[in-house]
């Protein structure tokens, strides 16, 4: 069976209606077509974090997050790269100086 891509509505759906319901495990699953595995998955993320948790996925999960350090990281070599000129400077001046 093809991998199907589920959006984070269609997660908590399922897996709100499994609080909602007496449906069992294997029935719920048969009836969306999801894995057990995948179900207690989104489940366990559900319950540690919400919506945000089953939001984020493996490729993007930390990508706001890595391109704030990554805008950080450049300022900071901004930063360095000033620091380094003046220095260069205030050495040149002092080689005449010797």
């Amino acid at each position: 069976m093809p991998h199907r891509r589920w959006t984070p509505e269609e997660k908590i759906r399922i897996v709100l209606e499994s609080f909602n319901t007496n449906i069992g495990l294997a029935e719920l699953c048969r009836k969306y077509a999801v894995n057990p595995t995948v179900f207690y998955a989104w489940k366990e993320k559900f319950i540690e974090g919400g919506k945000q948790a089953l939001t984020r996925s493996r490729r993007n999960g930390g990508e706001g997050e890595l391109q704030a350090e990554n805008e950080r990281l450049k300022q900071l070599i901004g930063e360095l790269t000033i620091a380094n000129d003046a220095f260069k400077k205030s050495l040149q001046g002092e080689k005449g100086r010797w």
